[in-house]
């Protein structure tokens, strides 16, 4: 049976803080050197590894439940934007292309920094 180590220092192939199983014989040379320490599992990781099943169940429960709010949640926007879609188009605004053009010809560039009857000419 394996032993587990966390490491307290950089080792071999091991970092800092990484947890390895080792033979009893190896993991007692390990933390005799102070290289390791003797691994515990946390409390709760203890309590969940007892019954495997149940952990299952209950995680499959959970990622059912997210999967289905998630879901709900997409409908929702979806819902939303084929309402917008639905709802007709507001005809009261007019945009650039029904304007009328007036003092020039449809089509043509706007005039740019030409000379215009309020700036004299400048003498040369």
């Amino acid at each position: 049976m394996m032993t587990p180590v966390q490491f307290r220092q950089h080792s071999g192939k091991y970092n800092r803080g990484e947890v390895a199983g080792f033979l009893p014989q190896r993991a007692a040379q390990l933390i005799a050197s102070g290289v390791a320490v003797a691994y515990r599992a946390p409390t709760k990781a203890v309590a969940a590894s007892a019954d495997p099943e149940a952990m299952a169940l209950a995680q499959a429960a959970q990622d059912v439940a997210r999967r289905a709010a998630d879901l709900d949640a997409r409908e929702a926007a979806l819902a939303a934007r084929e309402s917008a879609l639905a709802k007709p188009a507001d005809t009261g605004k007019t945009d650039a292309a029904t304007k009328p053009v007036t003092g020039s010809e449809a089509g043509s560039p706007p005039a740019q920094g030409g000379k215009t009857a309020a700036k004299p000419e400048p003498k040369a």
